[in-house]
C-alpha cells in the first residue's frame, strides 16, 4: 500500500510489500531541514547501482544520495558513499549560483544584479561566465604570481567566499569549492594566483550528500528565499536536451531542475524532480560513466547514461505509482510480431547493453526481407512517448523504426553503432485506444551490416486518465468495474490493453497494491502533478 509519501523499497531490498521505511538519527549537513537516514533507502540504492554497474561495466565509481519528503516535513536519505569527494565538473556551478545569490543581498543588489554572467554559468554551463562569476562575488581576480606571501593569502582568503557560505549553513564538509572551471575568463588552464591555489588545496571537489542538501535547500527556499523562482527558473531543463542526465530516465510530464557536470571521466548530477504523480525527490550522482562508449555518443545522448540509473531508482523505490501507464515491450513478448529470418542473441557477456534477456540480429539488406512488429495496443487514447532500445555495435547502420499512429505513420533513423543500453526516443504520438505499432525492417542504406531489434518502452503523457476508463474526468462506479475485471486475473501479465490503465504500479499484475491507488483517486478528478 501506499502510504501518504511515504517511500516503499521493492521486492529487491528483500522488505515486505507494506514495511514502511525505518528511519535513523537525523545528520546536521543542513540547518534548515530534517534528513533522516534509512538504512532500508540505502539498502536499496546499493541494490540499484549494482544492477546497473551489471550492464555497464565500464563504469566503476557511482556515488549516490537521494532525499525523499515524509509526511510529517522531513526527508528520508539513503545513499552510496555520501561523503566520498570527486572532481565535480560543473556541477561546482551550483554552490556559485547560491553564494552569488547571498553576494547579491548582503551587498544591496537585486538578486538578477549578476544576470550577465549568472545566467550562462547555469544555461549554458558556460566556463568564461563562471571565471566573471567567481571573479565578482569573491573580489579577487587571478594576478600574476608564483609565491606564497602575505598577499597571496590575503586573495586566497577572499576567494574562499563560497566556501564560508556553506561553511555557515552546514554544506561545506569535506568539498573544496573555490576554484574556476578551466578555460575561463582567466586563460585556458591555472595560471598565477589561481595556479598556486590548486596546487596547495587540490582541485575542486564535492560529495553526493552535501550535493543534495544545498539543492533542497535552493528549491524550497532556504537559499535566499528571495531568489528562489529566479534560481529554479534557471534549474529548470528539458528531460532530452542537453542539460539533461537524470532527465533521460523521467517520465514525460515531469518537472526536471538540475546542474550537470561532464568533463574527462566524470559524469554528474545534482536535481531536484517531480513526477507526473506529484512525487518528489532530490538526487544526487558522481561517477566515472563518461568512458568507454559514452564520450562518442551523439548529443545529447552522450550525457545520458545517468538516466537509466534514475530510472532504475524511481522503479524500485515505486516512486512511479500514480504516474500514468507506461510499459515496456520486449523482444520475447507476446505483442511482438517477427517476420523473415532473425538471430536470437542471448549472450550477455559480450552484449551488455541488451533489454533483458536477448534481442533479435540481422543482416541489413537494400530492399526489406525480414521486420518486427512492437503492438502498442495502448489502453486509452492520448498521446504517448514512444522509445527504443537496442544494444550498438561498431558494425551496426542507420535503420529506420516506423511508428503507427492516429494520423499515420512517421519514419524515425536510428544509427546502432551508438544509443546502445539505453532508451532512445523516437517522438510523442497520438494513438486511438487499443492501437499503435513501432515497425523494424532490415532495409538500410548499406546491405551486410548488423540489424537489432530489442525493445519499446510506451509512456502516457499526463492527461488525468489513470484509472478513468470511460475519460470522463474522474474516477467513478463506471471504472470500478474495469478495475475489478481486470483484477480477476491472470497473475503476472502481460496485461491486455484496458488493464494496463489499472496496473499503477507498472507490474503486470492488478492487484490489491493498484487497489490502494485506486482509493486515493475514487470520486474525484483524475490526479495531475503538482510542481512545489
Amino acid at each position: 500500500m501506499k502510504m501518504g509519501n511515504t517511500v516503499r523499497v521493492s521486492r529487491r531490498a528483500g522488505v515486505g510489500l507494506s514495511l514502511l521505511l525505518l528511519l535513523s538519527s537525523a545528520r546536521a549537513d543542513t540547518q534548515v531541514f530534517t534528513i533522516l537516514d534509512d538504512a532500508n533507502l540505502n539498502q536499496a540504492v546499493a541494490q540499484v547501482r549494482s544492477d546497473f554497474l551489471a550492464i555497464k561495466p565500464y563504469v566503476s565509481r557511482l556515488d549516490v544520495t537521494i532525499l525523499v519528503p515524509n509526511p510529517d516535513g522531513t526527508w528520508s536519505r539513503g545513499s552510496y558513499n555520501p561523503n566520498t569527494i570527486a572532481y565535480p565538473a560543473s556541477c561546482v556551478k551550483l554552490c556559485y549560483l547560491a553564494s552569488a545569490m547571498y553576494w547579491a543581498r548582503i551587498n544591496g543588489h537585486p538578486y538578477d544584479f549578476l544576470d550577465w554572467c549568472v545566467r550562462p554559468m547555469i544555461v549554458d554551463s558556460d566556463n568564461y561566465a563562471t571565471g566573471q562569476v567567481v571573479d565578482a562575488i569573491t573580489g579577487a581576480p587571478n594576478y600574476a604570481t608564483s609565491t606564497y606571501d602575505s598577499t597571496f593569502w590575503a586573495w586566497y582568503a577572499q576567494r574562499q567566499f563560497t566556501e564560508n557560505y556553506l561553511t555557515s549553513r552546514g554544506l561545506l564538509e569535506n568539498q573544496t569549492v573555490m576554484h574556476k572551471t578551466y578555460p575561463t575568463n582567466s586563460g585556458s588552464s591555472p595560471n598565477g594566483a589561481e595556479s598556486l591555489a590548486i596546487n596547495y588545496r587540490g582541485g575542486n571537489r564535492m560529495q553526493p550528500k552535501c550535493s543534495a542538501s544545498l539543492m533542497l535547500e535552493i528549491v524550497k527556499g532556504a537559499v535566499e528565499p528571495g531568489a528562489t523562482a529566479y534560481m529554479r527558473g534557471l534549474l529548470t531543463h528539458d528531460r532530452w536536451g542537453g542539460n539533461s542526465e537524470f532527465g533521460f530516465g523521467l517520465p514525460p510530464g515531469s518537472l526536471y531542475e538540475n546542474k550537470l557536470g561532464l568533463a574527462y571521466d566524470t559524469l554528474e548530477d545534482i536535481a531536484y524532480v517531480v513526477l507526473p504523480n506529484g512525487r518528489s525527490f532530490i538526487l544526487a550522482a558522481y561517477s566515472n560513466g563518461f568512458q568507454g562508449p559514452e564520450p562518442n555518443q551523439p548529443y545529447p545522448y552522450d550525457a545520458s547514461l545517468l538516466g537509466v540509473f534514475a530510472e532504475m531508482l524511481i522503479d524500485e523505490l515505486e516512486l512511479h505509482i500514480g504516474c500514468p501507464p507506461k510499459w515496456k515491450i520486449d523482444n520475447t513478448d507476446p505483442a511482438v510480431v517477427v517476420a523473415g529470418s532473425w538471430d536470437f542473441v542471448t549472450d550477455q557477456s559480450v552484449d551488455y547493453d541488451m533489454y533483458g534477456a536477448s534481442y533479435l540480429a540481422t543482416q541489413s539488406q537494400k530492399t526489406a526481407t525480414a521486420s518486427v512488429t512492437w503492438n502498442l495496443n495502448v489502453p486509452s487514447a492520448g498521446r504517448y512517448e514512444v522509445c527504443v532500445w537496442s544494444p550498438q555495435k561498431s558494425t551496426g547502420t542507420t535503420v529506420t523504426y516506423r511508428v503507427y499512429h492516429e494520423a499515420g505513420s512517421t519514419a524515425v533513423g536510428v544509427n546502432q553503432r551508438y544509443y546502445g543500453g539505453r532508451w532512445f526516443r523516437l517522438g510523442d504520438f497520438d494513438f486511438a485506444a487499443d492501437q499503435g505499432s513501432v515497425v523494424l525492417t532490415n532495409q538500410a542504406q548499406q546491405s551486410g551490416k548488423y540489424v537489432m531489434a530489442d525493445a519499446v518502452k510506451v509512456t502516457k503523457w499526463p492527461g488525468g486518465d489513470l484509472f478513468d476508463d470511460d475519460a470522463d474526468g474522474d474516477v467513478d462506479l463506471l471504472d470500478y468495474g474495469g478495475f475489478a475485471a481486470c483484477s480477476a486475473g491472470p497473475d503476472g501479465g502481460p496485461l491486455d490493453s484496458p488493464c494496463r490503465n489499472h496496473d499503477a504500479d507498472g507490474d503486470d499484475d492488478v492487484d490489491l497494491r493498484d487497489f490502494a491507488e485506486f482509493q486515493t483517486h475514487f470520486g474525484v478528478g483524475t490526479r495531475r502533478r503538482t510542481a512545489d
